[in-house]
């Protein structure tokens, strides 16, 4: 699962080194695909979804950031001394910690909106969507052979 996730970290950091102005347009258009997926999947109501989406926004944006830094972090250990390396492991995990303190603010903010149960759903359904969104990934770096 962890590696799933660094692979999508992987992809989007990819997609803004290596595509410049293109990545605006492609970050919007993933997260376009995520909010109706995410909406369909949860059957958030109108009224769910116009208090859903501004706060699981303000911490989706702010988790992404510290996901892109933490994985800076494990990018860089290259040719590190004991100490160097210790330092790198102690800022990922803090970058971890404060991750998941991101995420139970979320929660706590998110349950008064929403179900507990769509809550409880929502962290499968991102999992979910980032692995279809590797799949599809996938699928354009090896295309299916043409039929002749």
């Amino acid at each position: 699962m962890k590696t799933k996730l660094t692979y999508f970290i992987l992809f989007l950091m990819s997609i803004q080194f290596g595509f410049g102005q293109e990545n605006d347009t492609r970050k919007e258009k993933i997260k376009s695909l995520k909010i109706a997926f995410i909406s369909q999947k949860l059957s958030l109501t109108s009224e769910e979804a116009e208090k859903f989406w501004p706060i699981y926004n303000k911490y989706d944006e702010k988790i992404m950031l510290l996901k892109e830094e933490q994985l800076k972090l494990k990018i860089q250990n290259r040719n590190l001394t004991g100490e160097e390396a210790l330092k790198k492991i102690e800022e990922a995990e803090q970058k971890e910690a404060e991750i998941m303190a991101l995420k139970k603010k979320m929660r706590a903010e998110l349950i008064p909106v929403i179900t507990a149960e769509k809550v409880l759903k929502l962290e499968q359904l991102e999992h979910e969507f980032h692995r279809k969104l590797l799949e599809k990934l996938k699928d354009r770096r090896n295309p299916p052979p043409r039929r002749r």
